[in-house]
């Protein structure tokens, strides 16, 4: 009996052993495809009158390619490793290049609007697993030209997960114009996605058209993890900046590496004008200002603010423009960055134009490219 029992209490053990080996494997197993998920992306496509050829996966915009696969018969998979430590969603899009040289521009039927016509988005975000399929519908562009081999084409289905669900439901053109209205829609969005990291992109890139307060009561709307991402708490921090007192005026670099002020007192207007070398608008806007100027130095003071990170292609435009005024650099990353967005009120677009008094508060702003008369009446606002 005893020996019988003996047994029978070694059999036990045997199984317990092995089911908690089992029960091992399959954490591990978990644990693994959960980190996988989290930093990856499947993209399982099949559009059946797509050529064969390759599809590039581009991150953030059409230029970032980061990833390619062969088509072959209308189907293509994508398994991409993401590569952002904050683990972040990122944007992603879609270019063809078929066998013949013919290149396809792809985008996506949302459930929004933008303009008052049916949205179709060319990004969508990073969810674990998205699938795209049907027939590719050729896109009649009006006022944009291509040359023969390239064409928009509408794909007529894709199915990610909740971020892209909850992005493909917020109109298009939300931001495009910020109106009184903008806030209201913006809250009542967050209340339907309290999770969508869209939205609170698009809070962070426009978030000196919020006020503090009213940053602050969006931010309280969000629930879940992305209350503890990058995002969230540099937005937070932000609007803890702003809702403080007004942040002192930090020293900029000029063309000639000397630390300056950024405004000078014995001018009661500043017209200041935050451009870089590579934006074609900025540099268009250049010969207007020129012409200008001598009409308008002795009471305005003119002041160019780059906000180029290459120094050296910022000293080269410098040397191509010629222009007669105070030339600062800005640099995003440096540390003066954040209280210049505040008191200036940065737009997240350029050329961004503000007029300024001695006390630095913003009197008017534009952004993009001004006509002549357009910039004439700007300065004569009083």
């Amino acid at each position: 009996m005893l020996k019988k029992i003996k047994s029978s209490g070694n059999w036990i053990f045997q199984i317990k052993t092995r089911q908690y080996r089992y029960f091992l494997l399959f954490v591990i197993t978990i644990t693994f495809y959960s980190c996988k998920e989290e930093n990856q992306i499947e993209i399982n496509g099949n559009l059946s009158n797509l050529p064969d050829g390759m599809m590039y996966l581009c991150q953030d915009n059409g230029v970032n390619k980061v990833d390619s696969v062969k088509t072959v018969s209308g189907k293509f998979n994508f398994n991409y490793t993401i590569k952002n430590k904050s683990r972040e969603p990122v944007y992603f899009c879609l270019h063809h290049i078929d066998n013949e040289g013919n290149f396809k521009f792809i985008s996506f039927p949302t459930y929004a609007k933008y303009r008052e016509g049916k949205w179709f988005s060319s990004m969508f975000l990073s969810d674990s697993i998205v699938t795209i399929d049907g027939d590719l519908v050729d896109v009649q562009t009006i006022g944009i030209k291509f040359d023969p081999k390239t064409k928009m084409v509408h794909c007529p289905n894709i199915i990610g997960g909740y971020q892209t669900n909850a992005m493909f439901h917020v109109n298009g053109d939300l931001m495009d114009n910020f109106n009184k209205n903008t806030y209201g829609k913006m809250v009542e969005y967050i209340k339907q996605y309290p999770k969508s990291f869209h939205l609170l992109y698009e809070i962070n890139n426009n978030r000196n058209s919020f006020s503090a307060t009213q940053i602050d009561t969006l931010l309280n709307l969000f629930k879940g993890p992305i209350m503890d991402s990058d995002t969230f708490n540099k937005l937070k921090d932000y609007k803890d900046k702003r809702l403080s007192k007004k942040p002192n005026v930090p020293l900029l670099s000029d063309n000639e590496g000397n630390r300056v002020n950024v405004l000078d007192a014995k001018f009661k207007k500043h017209i200041v004008v935050f451009w870089a070398s590579w934006c074609g608008p900025c540099r268009q806007e250049i010969p207007t200002l020129k012409e200008l100027y001598p009409l308008h130095q002795k009471d305005i003071e003119f002041v160019s603010i780059s906000i180029d990170e290459n120094d050296s292609a910022w000293q080269k435009a410098l040397e191509k423009e010629q222009m007669p005024w105070k030339q600062l650099i800005l640099k995003e990353k440096s540390a003066e960055y954040v209280n210049m967005e505040i008191i200036f009120q940065l737009s997240p677009s350029i050329p961004y134009v503000a007029l300024m008094d001695n006390d630095f508060n913003v009197v008017r702003s534009h952004v993009g490219l001004m006509t002549d008369r357009e910039m004439e009446i700007f300065w004569k606002i009083k």
